[in-house]
Parts: C-alpha cells; structure tokens; sequence
C-alpha cells in the first residue's frame, strides 16, 4: 500500500466513524422534535473539554487522569429526559444520554458514546430501572460525579461508571435502599458468564439531614478490568463490602468510602476522602482536597491533591485539579471546561 492510498483509506475511515457517531447519536434522539414541545420531556446540551499538563512525562494529554476512563474526555453531546404520566399520576422517565468524543486511545480518534439509556418505572413498592446505568455500589450511587476531575471510586478501579442491567430502588423516612443486578462489563454490552450483583441500605437524606451513611455489599464476576487500558480476556471473581459518607455542615461538605475486597484472590481495597468548601453566593466556588489510597495485589497506592471549581453561571463550569500518584511518581495539572444547558 503506497502512503497516498494509506492517507485515503486513513481519512475515510476517520470520516466513516464520524459519519456513524453522528448517525448514531441521531438515532438515539429520534423523539426529541416530538417531546421538546411537551412539558413532559427536556433535552439538554453538553460540552466538555478537558486536557492536562504531564510534569513527569513534560507532555500534554487530552483528558484529566486516565486515558480510558469514560467520562473524562473532550466531547459534545445530548441528554433528553422525557417523564411518562397517566391520569395525573407519575410513571417513570427515560433517560438518555450520548455523546461524541475524542478518544485516542482507539483507531478511530471520534467514538460515540453511550451514557445514560435507562428507563425508570414507579410502582408503589419500589422504582424499578432497566439499561445502562449506576450499579447499587458505594459513594457514586448517589454522587453525580459524571462532570468532575478529582478521581473517584470507578476511576480508581473500585467500581463501574455506569453498567447494563436491572435494579431496584426504594426510598424510606429515614434512608433509601437500592439492588441491582448488571453484566460487570461497563460502557459495553457483553456476555461471556459476567455478572454483579450488588445491594445499597443507607441512613440519612442528605437534602434534609446534610449527613448520609451507606454500606453496601457486592459479588459476581467482572468482565472488565475498571483500572486497566485492555479490557479483561475474561471474567475474574470480585466480591466485597464498601461503606460510605456524605456530611455537610454550614459550607462545608465532606465525603468518604472505604471499600474492602478481593479480585481474582487478591486484596482490593480502597480508602478515598473527599473534603469541600463552598465559598462566594449559592456556592459557586468550591475548594476540594483529595486522599485516596487502594491496594490491588501485594502492593498500596496513594493518589492526592487539590481541585477548583468556579460556577459562572449556571451552565458554564470552569474546573481545575493538580494530582499526584505516588506509585507512577507522576503529577499532573488538569483544567476543564464544562457546559450543560437545556436548549428546549
């Protein structure tokens, strides 16, 4: 193959997968035009663009920690949630979420990416989900944490961003409790004898009370390795408990999750420490300050550091985090910019 031929065949292979990216997100959005005129439905516009400065590697890369996390990605997209009622009584809602990224990482640098696709059913016993979504697992059950820099549990390898599956969901005085059963492979749909069944009981609401405690409990084998570039060959054993806190107190907020386990029969473990300081009118600067340690295998890591957050509005997000990671002696510094407007 002469290098003109390989420069054509590489551009059409760059325009094809953007070409189906497009038609896919188009595809996944094919009742927007009829619900954006009903009071039932919203559809939202995201942006994010994120790069960071390597001081180690004295490069720059295109996403804030890990180059195969999900989230943490340079993209556009669309979210629509569209709320299902009969006689004035409320259903359930749809949720789903796509975007384009730039990953490269992959042989097409554009890739579209599937978020949220659930649906979320109200009956009078519990709210049943079924799709793409979060696993009953720890602090990120409850965190929306899908647009922040500093690493947590699923960037760290402790548990699924979001995961294809079924659950239940059921709210108390005092608490919730949450159940679900997912094929432990990730953003991707596969079926190789997977499986992670996981359960959430927690104390607390944290809109009402400003403190929420979780323990949760999990087992199955994952198909995916959360932690690694190349996915898995196949489905290792993984099983554990994992407690979680959130606690607010005047401008102050501070989060926690100690996850303790075993992967293919080594230790897994996790200690992550969140603290928050909300500064200026409704909280639109936040100070944080991050303490994780985890040990996978013989061995424990320390990954820490600070991040900023500044609010210019309520669509437009500008964010920082330096971060160190004590095993790669490595520091990097990340800067993000993050947009999410409703547009009908």
């Amino acid at each position: 193959m002469n290098g003109n031929h390989g420069r054509k065949y590489s551009s059409e292979k760059r325009r094809l997968a953007l070409a189906t990216a497009a038609l896919t997100l188009v595809m996944t959005f094919p009742a927007a035009p009829v619900y954006a005129h009903s009071r039932n439905a919203l559809i939202f516009f995201e942006l994010q663009a994120v790069s960071a400065f390597n001081f180690s590697r004295n490069s720059l890369e295109s996403f804030s920690y890990l180059p195969h996390h999900p989230m943490q990605k340079n993209g556009l997209g669309l979210e629509t949630l569209v709320r299902f009622y009969r006689h004035k009584s409320d259903l359930g809602f749809l949720s789903l979420q796509g975007r384009v990224v730039y990953d490269e990482t992959h042989d097409h640098s554009l890739r579209f990416q599937l978020y949220n696709a659930f649906f979320r059913l109200k009956t009078p016993v519990a709210e049943i989900w079924a799709g793409h979504s979060k696993p009953a697992l720890g602090l990120n059950y409850s965190l929306d944490n899908h647009a922040l820099l500093l690493p947590d549990a699923t960037m760290l390898g402790h548990n699924f961003d979001r995961d294809w599956g079924v659950g239940l969901h059921r709210d108390f005085r005092r608490g919730d409790s949450a159940l679900s059963l997912t094929t432990g492979s990730g953003m991707s749909l596969k079926f190789h004898r997977n499986y992670l069944l996981s359960g959430r009981i927690s104390y607390g609401v944290l809109a009402r009370d400003n403190y929420n405690f979780g323990f949760s409990a999990f087992t199955g084998r994952v198909l995916d390795e959360m932690e690694a570039e190349e996915p898995m060959p196949g489905p290792v054993p993984w099983s554990g408990i994992s407690f979680d806190a959130a606690y607010f107190w005047l401008n102050w907020e501070t989060r926690l999750e100690v996850n303790l386990g075993r992967r293919s029969g080594q230790p897994w473990h996790l200690v992550l420490l969140r603290q928050g300081l909300n500064l200026l009118d409704e909280g639109r600067l936040k100070l944080e300050a991050q303490l994780g340690f985890f040990q996978h295998g013989s061995g424990w890591n320390c990954v820490a550091g600070p991040g900023l957050t500044y609010r210019l509005n309520s669509d437009l997000a500008l964010r920082t985090m330096f971060l160190y990671d004590g095993q790669a002696k490595s520091s990097r510094l990340a800067l993000q910019i993050y947009y999410y407007r409703n547009i009908f």
